[in-house]
């Protein structure tokens, strides 16, 4: 028995399992960095403080468009328990 992701996931060219065709990946708004963005696969980490100044603002990992890794799941993902941007 497979289930939709693993057939979606097979159904790709490995090619085409980059970051920026990730359903975790959200593109940088900055010019400069154009081809990088931010995978929002897992939650995101709270820096480790230098002093002892608050931190309130969490990090999602940088990577690069055509970065990938063995969380890649299809934009086009059937899956209904991912909030949609």
């Amino acid at each position: 028995m497979t289930n939709s992701l693993s057939e979606d996931i097979q159904s790709e060219p490995i090619d085409s399992r980059a970051c920026s065709t990730c359903h975790f990946w959200r593109k940088q708004t900055i010019r400069d960095e154009s081809d990088w963005g931010q995978c929002r696969r897992m939650p995101p980490i709270l820096p480790e403080m230098a002093d002892d100044k608050l931190v309130i603002a969490g990090i999602w990992p940088s990577t690069k468009s055509e970065d990938w890794c063995g969380e890649w799941e299809s934009c086009m993902s059937t899956r209904t328990d991912i909030p949609q941007p």
